[in-house]
């Protein structure tokens, strides 16, 4: 028999029923505690093909013990019996050891534009021998792996990495492993080993601000100075706040954004050390700054670097959080 025979046989029962054959296979079995036999006697089929449809459409049965009570609680959502209430966005926890907001990278909020922003500086994914999916992030700033943890409702362990060299920072490490955020970071454009092949996700505008200040946080650095330019006896002040990146695409798509919302200029990228760099200087390292940290009310930024900025507007009397 055919394909479109077996379709055109299924919605004719589905009319009979009144109701998907999905639904109604799994409320005979489970509600009214019918058996295979008995539900292919009320749609006039044989007790196999019920098994058959059984297995299509995932349904557990009562005689297999593959499936656990949460996955039998769940059928009713599935099949659309009951349906969920949820305010906002979906706080589910994974029920792993310690615990993570397996929907923080579903929902575009502040809080997870930054620590996106801050997973392409400073982040990855990989898979482990074993086909478990992780993905983590390393700092040599241990109290911004804090914030990133918090704000992603996680209870794991932040460890000590060991160092490549005794002339290396200590560097700390949050590993997460969950199939689920990995997925989501797949269908954000990133992948493992990502360095070179990093590209500029698609952010919501009133985002954008806080995905590159996560960024920032992570492969970003401002710096100030007196400095005697060629030529001239008198020293200047100068700023210098840049980007590093060993994708050259990533970094020119991120002046293209920095030009349209920020209003900053367009910069050549130059190499930098395996690397490339995007440097801005005193006007546009002001604008940076006046951009980066709007609407910044949960304290989600490195203290040391808005610290930097701080001082740079002390020495040049200006109002810094000017809006």
């Amino acid at each position: 028999m055919t394909e479109k025979y077996h379709l055109r046989r299924i919605r004719r029962l589905e009319k009979k029923i009144r109701m998907s054959l999905k639904r109604f296979l799994y409320k005979m079995h489970w509600q009214k505690d019918m058996m295979h036999k008995a539900i292919g006697n009320i749609l006039g089929v044989p007790r196999p093909t019920i098994t058959r449809w059984f297995k299509k459409h995932g349904i557990p049965s009562k005689s297999c013990h593959r499936f656990t009570n949460k996955n039998l609680t769940n059928w009713p959502y599935i099949i659309g019996i009951k349906h969920k209430k949820i305010k906002g966005p979906d706080k589910r926890i994974q029920r792993t050891k310690g615990g993570i907001n397996v929907d923080f990278f579903k929902t575009w909020t502040p809080e997870m534009a930054y620590v996106l922003g801050y997973f392409s500086a400073d982040g990855g994914m990989f898979i482990n021998s074993g086909g478990s999916k992780y993905i983590q992030f390393v700092s040599v700033d241990y109290g911004l792996l804090e914030k990133v943890k918090r704000v992603m409702t996680s209870k794991h362990k932040i460890y000590l990495k060991a160092k490549g060299n005794k002339n290396c920072k200590n560097a700390y490490l949050l590993e997460l492993g969950s199939k689920e955020m990995y997925g989501d970071l797949l269908k954000l454009g990133f992948i493992p080993r990502k360095e070179k092949r990093l590209k500029l996700p698609q952010i919501p505008k009133q985002y954008l601000n806080h995905f590159i200040r996560g960024f920032f946080d992570g492969d970003g650095c401002i710096s100030y100075g007196f400095y005697k330019k060629r030529g001239r006896n008198k020293k200047t002040f100068t700023i210098s706040a840049c980007f590093v990146s060993r994708s050259k695409k990533f970094l020119k798509d991120l002046s293209g954004k920095l030009n349209i919302y920020a209003k900053m200029s367009f910069r050549c990228i130059t190499k930098h050390t395996g690397s490339y760099k995007l440097s801005y200087s005193k006007n546009d390292a002001i604008k940076l700054f006046r951009y980066m940290y709007k609407n910044t009310k949960n304290g989600l930024f490195l203290e040391r670097k808005f610290v930097k900025f701080q001082e740079i507007f002390k020495i040049l009397g200006i109002n810094a959080l000017k809006i």
